[in-house]
Order: C-alpha cells, then sequence, then structure tokens
C-alpha cells in the first residue's frame, strides 16, 4: 500500500468480520487510504474554518457502526455551496502531491458535478469508464459534495429543475465532442468527432464552451441559497431525489461521533435525515455502490494502470 500520512492503529490492515460480513484486507487498504484523505480535508477545513458534515452512507456509519459500513468503499462529505466554493478557492494552494482536488475546472472531463479529493499514487477506474481511456485523474477517493436550498414554492422548483436538466444536457453534450470525446460503433461519426476536436484545439477553445454551460448549471442549482427554506439538498447530484434532503436547522449544530479510530463531523438532524433516506436506517440491509463497480489498486496508480496496457 502507498505510504499515508495518518498512523493506522495495530492490526487494522487485517481482515476481520463485521456484522457477519467478511472485510477483506483489500478493503481494509482502501479503507486506510480513504481516511487519509479524509484526514488531510478535515486538516483544510479547520485551518480556513470550513464546515462540512457526513452524508449518506458514511453518515449512516458513524451513526451504525462508529465507522464504515461493513460493505462499503467510500466516504461521502457536503458542505454548503459557500462553504465549498471557498475550499474550491484555495484547494490548489493547500493540497499537495499526493493529494489532489478534483472539480470540472482543475480537471476537465470528470464530470462528476462535485468535487473528489484523490490520491494519484492509487487506482480508482469505474468499470463502465474503463474503456474509455479518460485521462482525468482516477486515483482511489472521497466525495465532497455541495449543498443546495430546496425552494418551498413547487413551481419555482420545478421551473429550476427543468432549468438544470437542460443545462445538464448541454454541457454534456458539448463535452462529448471535447474533453469526453471517445470513438462509437459510427465511422462517419468518429471522424466528425476527430474534426471538430482538432479545429477546437487549434483555437485553443476546447474547453470552453462546455465549461461555461457547467458553471451556469451550479448558478441555477445555487439559485435559492439565500433564501431561508426549510430543506436543501444534494442538487448538482441528484437534483430532484427526495432522499437527499437535509434541514436547514440541523446545519446549526454540528457533533463530532466516533468513525473508525478518528471522529467525523454529523449535522444534528442526523435522525431525520437518515430516516428520509433509508428508513428504519438502524435495520441492515447491504446495497451496492451509488458510483457501481470500481477497479481498485491501492499500490500503483491509475497511470500505471493504462501503462500496463489497459487501454481502450
Amino acid at each position: 500500500m502507498v505510504d499515508l500520512k495518518i498512523e493506522l492503529p495495530p492490526h487494522f490492515l487485517e481482515g476481520e468480520m463485521r456484522n457477519g460480513y467478511e472485510v477483506t484486507p483489500q478493503a481494509k487498504a482502501l479503507w486506510a487510504i480513504e481516511l487519509d484523505l479524509l484526514a488531510e480535508f478535515n486538516r483544510v477545513c479547520k485551518k480556513y474554518d470550513l464546515k462540512y458534515s457526513a452524508t449518506g452512507g458514511t453518515m449512516l456509519g458513524a451513526v451504525r457502526h462508529h465507522g464504515f459500513i461493513p460493505w462499503d468503499d467510500d466516504i461521502d462529505l457536503m458542505m454548503l455551496r459557500d462553504d465549498y466554493e471557498r475550499l474550491c478557492k484555495i484547494a490548489s494552494a493547500e493540497f499537495k502531491e499526493p493529494y489532489f482536488f478534483q472539480t470540472e475546472y482543475t480537471d476537465p472531463g470528470s464530470l462528476r458535478r462535485h468535487a473528489q479529493l484523490r490520491n494519484s499514487q492509487t487506482t480508482a477506474i469505474r468499470q463502465v469508464e474503463e474503456q474509455w481511456h479518460y485521462s482525468f485523474n482516477q486515483g482511489i477517493f472521497i466525495d465532497i459534495f455541495p449543498v443546495d436550498a430546496v425552494i418551498d414554492d413547487k413551481e419555482k422548483f420545478q421551473k429550476q429543475r427543468n432549468e438544470a436538466m437542460a443545462m445538464k444536457k448541454s454541457y454534456m453534450e458539448k463535452a462529448k465532442w471535447t474533453v469526453r470525446y471517445h470513438d462509437g460503433p459510427n465511422v462517419f461519426k468518429n471522424v466528425l468527432k476527430r474534426t471538430v476536436k482538432l479545429a477546437k484545439n487549434v483555437i485553443h477553445r476546447d474547453h470552453l464552451d462546455y465549461q461555461k454551460d457547467y458553471h451556469r448549471f451550479e448558478n441555477i442549482c445555487a439559485r435559492y441559497n439565500n433564501e431561508e427554506t426549510k430543506y436543501l439538498s444534494l442538487l448538482s447530484f441528484q437534483f430532484d431525489n427526495p432522499k437527499h434532503y437535509k434541514t436547514r436547522a440541523g446545519w446549526q449544530n454540528i457533533e463530532y461521533v466516533p468513525f473508525e479510530f478518528m471522529k467525523i463531523p454529523i449535522t444534528a438532524d442526523y435522525d431525520e435525515v437518515l430516516k428520509i433516506q433509508y428508513g428504519d436506517y438502524m435495520v441492515m440491509k447491504q446495497v451496492g455502490a451509488i458510483h457501481g463497480d470500481l477497479i481498485i489498486d491501492t499500490d500503483h496508480s491509475y497511470k500505471d494502470y493504462w501503462k500496463r496496457g489497459n487501454k481502450k
């Protein structure tokens, strides 16, 4: 496994049974790298007084297991949009190799609609993307989601949603011709796409058009952040999924709870938030990760993966 800044407890990397589920040494190595990323992220947030919280399965794991859900393979964090944007501004000065703070502006083509802090000396490639050999950083990561206001007015919310989805479609289509270009089954389209990409590269505008629409998309998601709405959500990630709803009041108090051998912040409304997302969240149900299957290597960089011949 690659070198880490954090000191692991004795025997942490050994396999074990948790809640009747076998956690392998390979899973423990992945967890260790993600916890190292979390510690580095926490360092920067404390330095700049930026507030964040666990969300999703990480919040559930913190409350129910005091650590990872045994079959989970990632760490999910969230930040109010203002703190998220402040972090984006200082990230390049704070996160140094092997840490890499990835957004659509620091690493065009990932198109995640949220930030990821990655370890560049490792590999975490989505299997659905593996065949395309994309050039953006694909090291092991933790997710950082921006949180935006959910307007109470249903008509305004629907209009906002429609505008956001239209802008998302626009930037995705433009990205396919530039940063997300890859060959498809249609030979004529392949030639045409290559011609368009070459022309845009010549005039040094290969990322500009789609990034303008991407920025507009983010602004649409943040439209009502100055209003005192009851609920907040991960609008840029899944705009109209009510399972991601959080309460504004919950952000007034942040609690630190055990997570493996560390402590992690959660919003005070964790009980309501977890019930919204999972129902009776104390009942364990094994589900897959939202990002799908990953090709994981805790010893080598994703760049080495491509060099070994795993190319499109």
